[in-house]
C-alpha cells in the first residue's frame, strides 16, 4: 500500500485545531489559496510543507496521510 497526502485529513485536523485557513497559511508561510488547494486535493504539498502543517496543527505527519492500495492494471 502506498501512503499519500490527504486533503480531507488536513481539513479535518485544521478544523479540529480551531485554526482558520488564513492563520494556517500565515503560520507556514504559504498563501490561503495554497491551503485551499491542498485541502481540495488539487495540489500535493512538498514534504517540508507537510511537516510544517503537521507541526502547526500539533499532529504527526502520518495523521495527514492516507493509505491506498495499488491497483494492478
Amino acid at each position: 500500500m502506498a501512503r499519500h497526502f490527504s486533503g480531507r485529513r488536513l481539513r479535518e485536523s485544521r478544523k479540529a485545531a480551531g485554526i482558520s485557513i488564513e492563520l494556517l497559511a500565515i503560520t507556514i508561510a504559504r498563501s490561503a489559496y495554497s491551503i485551499q488547494e491542498y485541502e481540495r486535493g488539487r495540489v500535493t504539498p512538498p514534504i517540508t510543507v507537510i511537516a510544517a502543517i503537521a507541526d502547526a496543527l500539533g499532529r504527526q505527519i502520518d495523521e495527514l496521510l492516507t493509505e491506498e492500495e495499488a491497483h494492478a492494471a
